[in-house]
């Protein structure tokens, strides 16, 4: 088999992963839920189901790619090859997961020589398996999706952001308004062409996949600090800087960031 076959599998994987994490999703108690250590304000929780769920891909990437680095948000930095990195976010929206909502997956990035490769989100409740590869174009459950051809905000179009936006932002935008409360939700939307802009912060297994995704699909994303610019190797979940990205789904519409205000009131 091809290393190109062993790539091919794994949609496949994420969708048996998926299964899994939905077992959890539908029987999970509040004992299972932990906060993480050291997020502060922005409290972020984790379960039994994010760390297994690491463990299984860290597995399943390491039997068909043994040379090849991982980087994974629980678990941290395997360095095998510096120039070839896997970078997973297990479950993207684990609040969500918590919480019985519907916007939640696993996330998973090929970077290498530094640049995003190739990206892979689903979202085991809906069913829904986003994929691109660079060049390559952008796709939903096999089928090529675009971004939305808009150049003006307007009661038509719909813009995405962050569950803590309004701590420290006022958004005025003459256009409808969603918090998913998943950054690759925002991403894959986008590229989707559901949203018309997006904002988002986060670290690298958080954004790399939907990045490209977007990417491909006609978005115009930006990075701060460019994504592809960070030394993945050089990261741990401890350390990963932050990153803040925009969106928008045509490079004729202006930017979100226009319509973006500091709350002098936030934190």
């Amino acid at each position: 088999m091809t290393q190109e076959d062993e790539v091919e599998g794994i949609g496949p994987f994420l969708r048996e992963l998926g299964r899994f994490q939905l077992q959890g999703y539908h029987d999970l108690s509040d004992a299972d839920v932990q906060i993480k250590e050291g997020t502060g304000a922005g409290q972020s929780v984790v379960t039994e189901y994010d760390v297994e769920s690491e463990r299984r891909v860290a597995r399943f990437l390491q039997e068909r790619f043994p040379q090849e680095s991982f980087l994974g948000e629980e678990l941290g930095n395997v360095r095998r090859d510096r120039s070839r990195y896997w970078v997973l976010d297990p479950i993207d929206g684990t609040t969500n997961f918590t919480q019985g909502i519907a916007y939640w997956g696993p996330t998973l990035a090929r970077v290498v020589d530094g640049r995003i490769v190739a990206g892979w989100i689903y979202f085991p409740v809906l069913d829904e398996l986003f994929h691109a590869t660079r060049e390559g174009g952008a796709f939903l459950n096999g089928r090529a999706i675009r971004s939305a051809a808009v150049s003006d905000y307007g009661e038509l179009a719909t813009v995405a952001t962050t569950s803590l936006f309004h701590r420290s932002f006022r958004l005025d935008v003459p256009a409808k308004h969603r918090i998913l409360g998943s950054l690759i939700a925002n991403l894959a939307y986008l590229a989707k062409g559901t949203f018309s802009a997006v904002y988002g912060r986060g670290r690298i297994w958080d954004l790399a996949a939907g990045v490209l995704i977007a990417r491909e699909s006609g978005a115009l994303v930006e990075c701060d600090p460019e994504i592809e610019t960070l030394d993945v190797a050089a990261m741990t979940p401890q350390d990963a800087p932050r990153i803040t990205v925009h969106g928008r789904a045509h490079p004729s519409l202006p930017p979100l960031q226009r319509h973006v205000s500091r709350n002098l009131g936030g934190t």
